[in-house]
């Protein structure tokens, strides 16, 4: 029955259309619920669209080549989906308050949700398959190796909100006094009234056990209100 199904999608049937942007709907989903669940920008309905745009506009290219053979270049649309849609992706990259840039993964899924719309367009399903799986376990499995590789670095960065501005100097000494060597130390001011001095700078422990102990004192500073470490 599978076996059927597939083969029915690489036809240029109203049944086969209907199961690649069947398949195209479903790949888009999958991917979106992965990045609806951790609350990023674009989610389900943004990587369904992608998917199922991208696979129309290679069926778009189908169709024409059908209709007018030699006078059309079926790939000619596909080229364009894969380089317009960074457009899109660029929308949902963003750099925080503490100059961390955020988005890029995202951004990357709805490249790669367009790059299996259009294999689904194409209806080259089995394509569709293998990508989905390598991208599922990009997103659910790697996600945690490359965090565990961050960890094992002595080397990182910080984001320090304090209470006031004649404690920043204390906050520096006590940086030296745990032998932590620090660099590209930035100042800004706090938006919200009442609010101290942020700091952010980059840091090199002196061991890499250390850094997670290093972290946490600093959380402990009674003049340290937020903290954070990436």
């Amino acid at each position: 029955m599978l076996h059927d199904l597939i083969a029915s999608s690489g036809q240029f049937t109203t049944l086969g259309i209907f199961l690649r942007l069947g398949v195209a709907t479903l790949a888009g989903l999958i991917v979106g619920l992965e990045r609806e669940a951790k609350n990023k920008s674009a989610g389900i309905k943004t990587h369904v669209l992608v998917c199922v745009g991208s696979a129309l506009c290679l069926i778009v290219g189908q169709y024409v080549y059908l209709q007018f053979p030699g006078g059309a270049d079926i790939t000619r649309i596909g080229s364009s989906v894969v380089s317009g849609v960074g457009f899109l992706g660029v929308g949902t990259i963003m750099v925080t308050g503490n100059r961390e840039v955020r988005g890029l993964t995202t951004a990357a899924g709805l490249w790669a949700c367009a790059c299996i719309g259009l294999a689904a367009g194409a209806g080259y399903i089995e394509g569709v398959l293998v990508t989905l799986v390598y991208v599922l376990f990009t997103l659910l499995v790697l996600r945690h190796f490359d965090k565990a590789l961050l960890r094992l670095s002595k080397d990182f960065d910080l984001y320090v909100e304090i209470d006031e501005n004649h404690n920043v100097k204390h906050f520096l000494h006590e940086l030296r006094r745990m032998d932590v060597t620090y660099s590209n130390v930035r100042f800004t001011k706090s938006n919200a009234p009442g609010d101290g001095p942020i700091l952010m700078l980059s840091a090199t422990a002196p061991r890499i056990a250390q850094r997670e102990l290093i972290v946490e004192h600093l959380r402990d500073l009674d003049y340290v209100r937020y903290l954070e470490d990436y």
